[in-house]
């Protein structure tokens, strides 16, 4: 059983990922970041999953069910379970409309209901069976990482955990090195499934730009390769989550700025070997187990200088809520442009709020043009001035570099 979570609550994707390893064991969960990106699109795939478990609150105050509602008008979905925070009549008679759509709270909702409510969507489960070993089988996925450990663990092979996350081409992984044990994260992409002809030069020229940075603000690159069906990227496990949880449990304001800290030391790590982020936001800033943190995820990122022609001229690269101007016209960018990312993460963690929300990508994008920078609380108006200078719009009036940036904050920092 494939399925895939939408929601912008860890908390509760990790619960449903349990609940649904009880009842399947075989199950591949899928969890669909709402905030980062937005509505799914129109080239979505849906055909590759059985089941949909959608919140009816989303990120930004959306409506899960006005989602949903769209969604089914463009495509045909999976069966879908629509979970409420708190019973509402409204919103369990609009879903009683919808063909292969249920209804549940969210307190509501343990292992026995979900099982019930996948036997009414007719949603096929498979038993728990265990190996020889007495582990779980995951055959296909066993199959895939089996591909890659064929060489034994003495050339650094690798033994399936768990899937963490799937898209139309990739997968990624929990995993283990064979040969030391050490517990990573392997991101897999099926040379077999790839339609798009740059999508493995973007996979290589990530490999290629971690492979070159060594920070410890940075994530940690191990190996990466190809096989004659998949190609690898294995990479540092994060065992405390990420930024996005800890601004939504609040951040306190030393931390704010022992954070924003730490993310321009790794940001002048990446901009010395001539990287630009270009995606910097709080799903990809981690934390390890000691409480140090790193930067992740440079699947967008790119050398200053170079052109790959993987994208149009023009295109809008990046997630909204963070993108620097230059960005959102489609525009060359340089360091500075991760800068006003970061201003947009710390004006996030001081205030707790994003610095602009609006109800449309297009209404968004005017504000990273147009807006006044907002003001901080009063009682942080002694950082308004920080504020204001990372998220100037004119790169020319930003801090220059993240060592400019590092030199405003490190005397605020305890």
């Amino acid at each position: 059983m494939r399925i895939i979570i939408i929601s912008d609550r860890r908390e509760f994707m990790a619960r449903l990922r349990h609940m649904l390893a009880a009842i399947d064991g075989q199950a591949e969960v899928t969890e669909y970041d709402a905030d980062a990106h937005g509505r799914p699109g129109a080239d979505f795939d849906w055909s590759v999953y059985d089941l949909l478990i959608i919140e009816d609150r989303l990120a930004g105050d959306e409506s899960g069910l006005a989602w949903l509602a769209m969604l089914a008008l463009a495509t045909r979905l999976p069966p879908t379970i629509m979970v409420a925070a708190r019973a509402d009549a409204f919103i369990a008679g609009k879903v009683a409309e919808m063909s292969g759509t249920e209804y549940v709270v969210r307190e509501e909702l343990d292992a026995p209901r979900l099982r019930a409510l996948l036997m009414r969507l007719e949603v096929e489960t498979h038993a728990r069976p265990a190996d020889a070993t007495g582990e779980l089988a995951f055959s296909g996925d066993s199959g895939i990482v089996h591909k890659l450990a064929v060489g034994g663990a003495d050339t650094g092979g690798y033994r399936f955990v768990r899937l963490i996350g799937q898209g139309a081409q990739s997968r990624v992984y929990l995993a283990e090195r064979l040969v030391d044990d050490l517990t990573l994260v392997l991101k897999v992409l099926d040379l077999d499934a790839v339609e798009d002809e740059h999508a493995v030069e973007r996979f290589a020229r990530e490999a290629q730009l971690l492979a070159g940075i060594d920070s410890p603000y940075v994530i940690r690159f191990y190996d990466h390769g190809f096989t004659p069906t998949l190609g690898y990227i294995a990479v540092e496990f994060f065992a405390r989550g990420d930024l996005k949880q800890r601004i939504q449990q609040g951040v306190t304001t030393s931390d704010a700025l022992l954070y924003a800290l730490h993310i321009a030391y790794g940001l002048e790590a990446i901009h010395a070997r001539g990287i630009v982020h270009r995606d910097l936001k709080p799903g990809n800033v981690m934390f390890r187990g000691d409480g140090s943190m790193a930067l992740a995820d440079f699947g967008i990122s790119k050398r200053l200088g170079e052109s790959w022609g993987l994208t149009g001229t023009g295109a809008v690269i990046g997630t909204l809520s963070y993108l620097s101007p230059e960005q959102g016209l489609g525009q060359r960018v340089d360091p500075r442009s991760d800068l006003y990312s970061l201003g947009m993460l710390l004006f996030e963690m001081l205030a707790g709020r994003k610095a602009f929300v609006a109800s449309s990508p297009g209404a968004l994008l005017y504000q990273h043009l147009h807006a006044d920078v907002p003001l901080l609380p009063d009682p942080l108006l002694r950082y308004q001035r920080l504020i204001a200078k990372t998220l100037a719009k004119n790169p020319a009036h930003r801090y220059q570099s993240a060592r400019e940036l590092i030199d405003a904050l490190e005397p605020l920092v305890d």
